[in-house]
């Protein structure tokens, strides 16, 4: 396809059960990898974790696999982990921060070198991650730890209400993330059109120029100079509908990139 880097689910991500590496695997992997030309890589996490759920049982079997996610990333190599926050389950993000800052100071204990990189989400319901705040909020929450990190998803950015598809729009939401996170800390983007528009907080995936953030916003965001070194992972549906990140959609973004 051409692709350059590369995102993975290490284990099944609608279920708890954990896949795990062996140094062999690892090593395996990272070869392959460097024979592709494909680097970095990223993982994503399951589906099922919720970090600032008042749901015990939950939020420990959230940070055990988290845990394990990380370990697992070190040993495949992965630059680092994405992951939703999950919902506070109607208690506020206040209310639900210490459990967030526990949980994640408790997944980073087994692992050494991967990034838990947390991603903005679109703005329903409980969901934690809403607003490049919330997001300030818990790292420093976390006293800037070295590894913490954050994606943002351009559908989910849209969506919660920044107007990301004019360079006007792009650079105050970057002068933000800068002001409160750093642009150091922006690891990787998801670049996803979007089925809903501006501020309605409805996560809903498009294929690249075929919604509201269009062929025009992509050309302004794969061009903005601050994020000419981030890598941009595709999430959409597919031309047909069917094979996710496809080949076409991959060819529409590169040729909106400017040499």
């Amino acid at each position: 396809m051409g692709a350059e880097t590369l995102q993975i689910f290490a284990s099944n991500p609608r279920g708890w059960k954990q896949t795990s590496y062996t140094a062999d695997q690892g090593q395996a992997f990272q070869s392959a990898c460097r024979e592709a030309g494909i680097g970095p890589v990223w993982v994503h996490m399951m589906y099922l974790a919720s970090y600032g759920t008042p749901d015990t049982d939950q939020r420990q079997k959230s940070i055990e696999a988290l845990a394990h996610t990380l370990a697992s990333a070190d040993t495949l190599g992965a630059k680092g982990v994405v992951t939703h926050m999950g919902s506070h389950k109607g208690l506020g993000f206040e209310q639900a921060l210490s459990r967030i800052t526990d949980s994640y100071t408790r997944a980073l204990e087994d692992s050494e070198h991967s990034l838990l990189i947390m991603e903005n989400s679109a703005g329903a319901g409980g969901n934690v991650g809403n607003s490049l705040v919330e997001l300030a909020t818990m790292l420093e929450a976390m006293k800037g730890h070295p590894r913490m990190a954050v994606c943002i998803d351009t559908a989910h950015a849209l969506t919660s209400g920044y107007d990301i598809r004019t360079r006007s729009g792009l650079d105050d939401f970057l002068a933000e993330f800068d002001r409160r996170l750093g642009l150091d800390r922006l690891a990787v983007m998801h670049l996803n059109d979007s089925k809903a528009d501006l501020g309605t907080h409805i996560d809903r995936h498009e294929n690249i120029g075929d919604g509201a953030i269009g062929k025009a916003g992509f050309e302004v965001i794969v061009n903005h100079p601050k994020l000419k070194d981030v890598c941009g992972i595709l999430e959409v549906p597919g031309i047909d509908g069917k094979s996710g990140p496809d080949q076409a959609n991959l060819d529409r973004l590169k040729a909106l990139t400017h040499g």
